[in-house]
Formats: C-alpha cells, sequence, structure tokens
C-alpha cells in the first residue's frame, strides 16, 4: 500500500471515527449503559476528558492526512494510543469491570494500530514512492 491517496484516506477515516465516537459518547454514554443494563458513571468527568483527548488525536490524524510526508510523530503516538486504548478495554473487559460492547472502539482501534504501523514501515522502506 504505497499510495499516498490511500493512506490519506486512512487518516481521515479514522479522525472521522475518532470525532464521532468521541460526540456518541460524550452525549450518549448515560443512555447507552441504560440499555445494557450499566450503572452510571460515578465520575463523568474522567470519560469527558478521554473522549475530548480522542478528538483532539482526530484533529492529530487529520493534519497527518493533510501532508502524509510529514507528521510521523502524530502517527507514533496515536499508534501508542490506540494499542493503549485496546490493551486496557480488553482487559477491563476480560476482568468483567465494563460490557463487552465497549471493546469494539478497542478493536477498531487495534486495526487502525496495525494499518499505522503499516504505513510507517512502508514509508520508511518506500520514501521516494510515497512522496
Amino acid at each position: 500500500m504505497n499510495n499516498p491517496t490511500t493512506w490519506k484516506y486512512i487518516f481521515q477515516l479514522k479522525a472521522v471515527i475518532n470525532w464521532i465516537e468521541s460526540l456518541a459518547l460524550l452525549f450518549a454514554d448515560r443512555w447507552i449503559r441504560e440499555l445494557i443494563g450499566e450503572k452510571p458513571l460515578t465520575n463523568p468527568e474522567y470519560l469527558q476528558l478521554f473522549l475530548v483527548l480522542v478528538i483532539v488525536i482526530g484533529i492529530g490524524y487529520w493534519w497527518v492526512s493533510q501532508d502524509i510526508s510529514r507528521n510521523h510523530e502524530i502517527v507514533k503516538l496515536g499508534i501508542f494510543a490506540q494499542y493503549s486504548v485496546f490493551g486496557v478495554l480488553a482487559y477491563q473487559t476480560l476482568i468483567g469491570n465494563v460490557h463487552p460492547l465497549y471493546l469494539i472502539p478497542g478493536v477498531i482501534d487495534l486495526i487502525f494500530a496495525i494499518l499505522f504501523s503499516v504505513f510507517l514501515y512502508s514509508y520508511a522502506q518506500n520514501k521516494p514512492a510515497l512522496e
């Protein structure tokens, strides 16, 4: 996958996914928890802080999409963040602290972390072909 246009759209897609997931959870978390039989959060400010950070990371992905030859540090940070989100959600699901539904965003992050790792690897291997 050495097509810069493809990578541009992949980064834009992840940015949009971040924004949609964040806004949906920001405004619908209580409703989702009621729907799946979970208790409301006692400290919703932590969820809100996390979701705002996810929105900011989405902005970073959008910046990367505008020139995929630059901002690779944002990509690296995003990879670490996405693997971390998956790890935390997988662990919390395994020990029964969160409903398995909440693992879906973690799996999406895992897929994109792998894709972005492929991007960085392929970019390093084929730098002239991508520029």
